[in-house]
């Protein structure tokens, strides 16, 4: 029987023989050594009575087993125990070559105690052994493995030697954990029962506290001596660390390269102990795979190590039991140092470089480094270059796994190291320094970054000079330092540039690392802005030398061709060179580094936000993006930061995917948590993360105040840590300002934000950078709200239009989308809508031939020329086939449920409004809407409340349903005042929505005045009197007051109060100003005795109209309708009937012959036809609008 020491080999033997002992003899000889023999073969000759036992000249061993081998022993059972010295059972020469024969433990020693056992067929010998060569020399292949025992198995033995039985409830968790611990090992197991048997004050639970706290612990509790009655002879009470201490002295004995193979593996880890490892380290200069092999089957055979399958290499690799591992350490003490230091120099010298090819054996390598880096420590052994060497080769490889703060101490330990041994200014001490600096900077630590590089830098130009490449890296190394501080783009441009000279003359123009700073100059003039035709020069050329020099698929080739798409992508209109050269590179990588090296991960991240862009393809991008993940998580882990982008680009897809909201917002919390955790709370990805959760926040609703108080953190943190002005903490700004104008009542505080943007940006970059034109667009949104400065909005739409035209060319996507914001600032200001049709006439054009009929820009680009369309008038077909057209592609690319198909869906309602008879469809579609956003939104979130809205509107229209009108418009108005606050622009709306239906309930005309009252007051305050949505509120009060009756002057003041205000900010001829001309004219009507006014005011409504929305409008068949009504009361009876049959026909055009305006048009021109021939007159006062 054969297994490692105290592994209960004894104990089963006893066992075993206890059921023969009464059958036959048992003679139990130890074998620990010779002297142990030989005293009890003569033991055995004594109660045998053998003649010759009591002569000591005589070979006891020669007459012992010639007497069992004879036919008067009998039938009997011999143990041989303890038998693991190979050296005592087969001696070599060299371990007798000193002895003599004198004696007759000489004489065994000198021929073997192997000799002496005797042979034949009579009797049976069984045999205890550590070591399995003693075993099969011995039994040949009758030979037992004694197995581990299992978890019941060490229950039950436990139980065996511990009679504190009470305690036993309340510990037996902790009891499972303790066997673990101890690895089901039969003689620990028995030690530390026995131990807690006799020590009860300590539980348990408290002995395993002990026990897992430190390895001193460890030791000093194994330590504990103990006698066990069936472990010999040994007087001494043996400990369990002792025990293998025996196995350890032995093997030193036998192999001097075992025992040093043993030493370097007390170092190391334990676990998964790769053979290919100890064939390279070289140990001891041996280079011989046959003895390096003989030697670590040595160790195998004595039950140290463990055969192990691991996943790298041969598969072939050990492993140690814990305590056998913990017993080396402790019997290496004073040899520890020795091992150390030997241990660090072979492993530095054999650690691969940390390039992904290299990553299968890091993965087994690393946690030798480490467990090897720990000991040093422990130990105080941490004075030699090859620790320090270690440390850099260790924090590189974790700084690939994204593990930085981990890299940047070893870093800092290898920093220290070489400072001490070599000086501060050594070119190893400053490669630490410069690999720290690094560190610093992907953990988000930029200003001791910069300190640590500046450092470096100043130190490399004084020792090797300004155009050394270490010098030059250290140049670029801080220049990428300033890009992430920000606010320094010229000086990083100046050291680029800087680089690049040099490289251009002392490598050479088409040098790898040449084309490197050039592409890293690329990049800083794209930073810049407004040089993107640099950019793609200089990398076209690196793609260009690239590609001639290095070949189509050389790592550096495909570097620049992504490069290269990247910059295509911002240029805008080459979407389909970018997806060439990216499906190219994607291609290549797979095929020569596999589908999960990071650089094929990586090509496909870029080629699915490239089919993002090119739109219609997001169920593939989708697959590309969870494969990246899934790779990732298996590859690299769950929290590397590279997994964590995967994460966070999925998210986003999920987000245009529509539907997965819940989702998205638990990747992002992931993300956020686990970034929080590694990098801490004001780490710029940390707070990137948190910016990304706030806008998943806003858009699932209802959690406004949780996303203000997570981007007022950001922005606090950036302005702290960043500075007022740098990138992040821009947009930090503009992020909040979104928020607070969504909050609504905070405009002016959106206004500063915005203008504070605008103005660093535009001293910072430039007026015409891409960040400051995006600040002018945001900030022309927010004046466009105020209301009142429409001019400037449109000064700054047309300054954006036009830089982007002249700097990205007139079919880039940012060009594409200031033409369309310009287009609607047009819209708002009124009698531009010719201009505005063909500025989006043209986005059209252009998104149609350059991203396809089917891209999301393309229907966008349909959705703005078909409103553009419908309020032009007369074209509500083209409009009605735009809105299907785009449902219809959404509905397929994106899913019934989408939130743009929702939106699409929303729109065509409208249409179908407009069109009239379609209510019904109208009903449907809107209906659909809001079940889909309270099912997958959430009943209070801001779209589902505007669905409500619109329901709300449409059931007014079909009538006989105003009480759910009025309980759709109460539930919208306490849902936002409790979300929004009472005077949220959104609220206001609300209210004065309800006020409408309060109207048409009838008898609640006091709770509207109320109503409209509090609306107004409030937008006045928080908006201005002349904003845009304060001026209807002025309207509609007016038409309260009307109602309520008596008091026509006030409705008279309000009225012309909002035609003087628009008529100056507008203009004369805007759609409003026109409708404020329409309803003070109706009122004049009422008031009497102004009707050349009224007329007046009518005839010039209905000549802008004719002029600006074209021939079948339904403004200008409704202001046909009303000056035909005037012109009858001031008795001009022939126009008034000739205008009216003119509106009449064109509600026909424009409505249907059966809509209500049709029929009532031609109603009236028929009776004052009758009445004319009778000589009546009827008076009217008309549409309001």
């Amino acid at each position: 029987m054969c297994g490692l020491g105290g592994i209960g080999k004894t104990q089963d033997v006893l066992s075993c023989i206890y059921e023969y002992e009464h059958r036959r003899p048992v003679f139990w000889i130890h074998a620990g050594s010779i002297a142990q023999f030989e005293a009890d073969y003569r033991k055995l000759g004594s109660l045998a009575k053998i003649p010759g036992h009591d002569n000591p000249k005589q070979n006891i061993g020669l007459i012992v087993k010639q007497w069992l081998e004879g036919p008067q022993s009998g039938e009997w059972i011999l143990v041989i125990d303890n038998a693991d010295n190979k050296l005592d059972f087969y001696p070599e020469p060299t371990s007798i070559e000193s002895k003599g024969t004198d004696t007759v433990s000489n004489v065994i020693a000198y021929d073997g105690i192997a000799e002496f056992i005797p042979g034949g067929s009579k009797g049976t010998i069984i045999v205890t052994t550590r070591d399995r060569e003693v075993a099969r020399n011995l039994a040949n292949q009758n030979v037992i493995i004694k197995p581990e025992l299992r978890p019941e198995q060490a229950m039950e033995l436990f139980y065996q030697h511990y009679s504190n039985t009470e305690s036993m409830p309340d510990d037996t968790a902790a009891l499972t954990r303790l066997l673990m611990e101890l690895q089901y090992l039969p003689l620990a197991i028995v030690h530390v029962a026995a131990y807690l048997d006799l020590n009860r004050s300590i539980t348990i639970s408290r002995y395993l506290e002990i026990f897992t706290g430190t390895k001193e612990s460890q030791q000093r509790l194994l330590s504990k001596s103990h006698h066990i009655n069936w472990r010999g002879k040994n007087k001494n009470a043996e400990t369990i660390l002792t025990t293998f201490s025996i196995s350890f002295r032995q093997l030193r004995q036998q192999s001097k390269l075992a025992d040093s193979f043993l030493q370097f593996m007390a170092c190391i880890d334990r676990k998964a102990i790769p053979h290919d490892l100890l064939l390279k380290i070289r140990l001891d200069g041996v280079e011989d795979e046959l003895l390096i092999s003989e030697a670590l089957d040595k160790l195998v055979n004595f039950s140290i190590l463990q055969n192990a399958k691991i996943d790298f290499g041969s598969g072939h690799g050990y492993e140690i039991h814990s305590l056998v591992h913990l017993a080396m350490q402790t019997y290496l003490e004073s040899e520890m140092d020795t091992a150390l230091n030997k241990a660090s120099t072979l492993l530095a010298n054999t650690l691969p470089d940390s390039k992904y090819d290299n990553w299968v054996e890091w993965r087994v390598y690393l946690p030798h480094a480490m467990a090897l880096l720990g000991n040093l420590v422990e130990h105080l052994v941490e004075d030699s270059e090859a620790s320090a060497d270690l440390c850099v080769k260790a924090g590189r490889h974790l700084f690939d796994l994204g593990r930085y703060s981990e890299s940047q101490k070893l870093y800092e330990r290898a920093r220290k190291l070489y400072a001490v041994l070599f000086g501060e200014e050594n070119t190893k001490t400053l490669a630490a320094m410069y690999s720290m600096g690094y560190t610093f900077r992907f953990r988000g630590l930029l200003k001791e970054a910069q300190e640590l590089e500046e450092k470096v830098l100043e130190v490399r130009r004084r020792m090797l000079g300004e155009e050394h490449p270490d010098t030059l890296s250290s140049m670029q190394n801080l220049a990428a330092t300033y890009t992430e501080l920000g606010g320094r783009l010229q000086e990083v441009q100046e050291l680029e540039e800087k680089v690049l000279e040099v490289s251009k003359r002392t490598l050479g123009e088409e040098h790898p690392a040449t084309l490197r700073t050039m592409q890293s100059l690329a990049a800083t003039y794209a930073e810049l802005g407004g040089r993107l035709k640099e950019v793609q020069e200089l990398e076209e050329k690196v793609l260009e030398v690239s590609r001639r020099t290095l070949g189509e698929e050389h790592p550096d080739t495909l570097r620049g061709m992504q490069s290269l798409a990247i910059t295509y992508k911002e240029l805008g209109g080459r979407l389909k060179e970018v997806q060439e050269l990216e499906e190219k590179v994607l291609e290549v990588r797979r095929r020569t580094l596999g589908e999960e090296h990071p650089d094929t991960l990586f090509s496909m991240q870029n080629l699915a936000i490239t089919y993002k862009l090119l739109g219609g393809r997001l169920k593939e991008v989708q697959e590309l993006e969870e494969k990246v993940l899934e790779v990732m998580r298996r590859t690299l882990g769950e929290e590397h930061p590279a997994t964590l982008i995967s994460m966070q680009n999925l998210a986003i897809t999920y987000k245009k995917l529509g539907g997965r909201l819940k989702e998205v917002q638990e990747l992002e919390e992931k993300v956020l948590e686990v970034r929080r955790r590694t990098l801490g709370e004001e780490h710029p990805d940390t707070l990137r993360g948190m910016q990304n959760l706030a806008i998943t926040y806003r858009e699932l609703g209802g959690r406004l105040k949780e996303v203000q108080e997570l981007e007022e953190k950001v922005l606090e943190v950036s302005r702290r840590t960043l500075g007022e002005e740098h990138p992040d903490t821009l947009r930090g700004m503009q992020n909040l300002a979104i928020t607070y104008r969504e909050l609504g009542g905070r405009l002016k505080e959106v206004q500063e934000l915005e203008e504070k943007v605008l103005e660093v940006r535009r001293r910072t970059l430039g007026e015409e950078h891409p960040d400051t034109l995006s600040s002018m667009q945001n900030l022309a949104a927010t004046y466009t709200e105020l209301g009142g400065r429409l001019q400037e909005v449109q000064e700054l739409q047309e300054k954006v239009l036009e830089v982007r035209r002249r700097t990205l060319g007139e079919e880039h996507p940012d060009t594409l989308r200031g033409m369309q914001n310009l287009a609607i600032t047009y819209r708002e200001l009124g009698g531009r809508l010719k201009e505005v049709q063909e500025l989006e006439e043209k986005v059209l054009e252009v998104s149609r031939r350059t991203l396809g009929e089917e891209h999301p820009d393309t229907l966008r680009g349909m959705q703005n020329l078909a409103i553009t369309y419908r309020e032009l008038g007369g074209r509500l077909k083209e409009v009605q086939e735009l809105e299907e057209k785009v449902l219809e592609v959404r509905r397929r690319t994106l899913g019934e449920e989408h939130p743009h198909t929702l939106i699409s869906m929303q729109n065509l309602a409208i249409t179908y409004k407009k069109l009239g008879g379609r209510l019904k469809e109208v009903q449907e579609l809107e209906e659909k809407v809001l079940e889909v956003r309270r099912r997958t939104l959430g009943e209070e979130h801001p779209h589902t409340l505007f669905s409500m809205q619109n329901l709300a509107i449409t059931y007014k229209k079909l009538g006989g349903r105003l009480k759910e009108v009025q309980e759709l418009e109460e539930k919208v108005l306490e849902v936002r005042r409790r979300t929004l606050g009472e005077e949220h622009p959104h609220t206001l709306f609300s209210m004065q929505n309800l006020a409408i239906t309060y109207k048409k309930l009838g008898g609640r005309l006091k709770e509207v005045q109320e109503l409209e009252e509090k609306v107004l007051e409030a937008m006045r305050r928080t908006l201005g009197e002349e904003h845009p949505h304060t001026l209807p509120t002025m309207q509609n009060l007016a038409i309260t007051y009307k109602k309520l009756g008596g008091r026509l002057k006030e409705v008279q003041e309000l009225e012309e109060k909002v035609l003087e205000v628009r008529r100056r900010t507008l203009g004369e001829e805007h759609p409003d100003t026109l409708i404020s001309m329409q309803n003070l004219a109706i009122t004049y009507k009422e008031l009497g005795g102004r009707l050349q006014e009224v007329h007046e005011l009518e005839e010039k409504v209905l000549e802008v109209r004719r002029r600006t929305l074209g021939r079948d409008h339904r403004d200008i068949a409704d202001a046909m309708y009303n000056l035909a009504l005037t012109l009858y009361d001031v008795e001009r009876t022939e126009e008034a009937i000739s205008l009216m049959e003119e509106a009449a026909c064109s509600h026909v055009r424009i409505y249907g012959s059966d809509h209500s305006h049709t029929k009532d048009a031609e109603r009236l021109a028929k009776r004052w036809k009758d009445r004319r021939r009778r000589g009546f007159y009827l008076s009217r006062r008309g549409r309001r609008q």
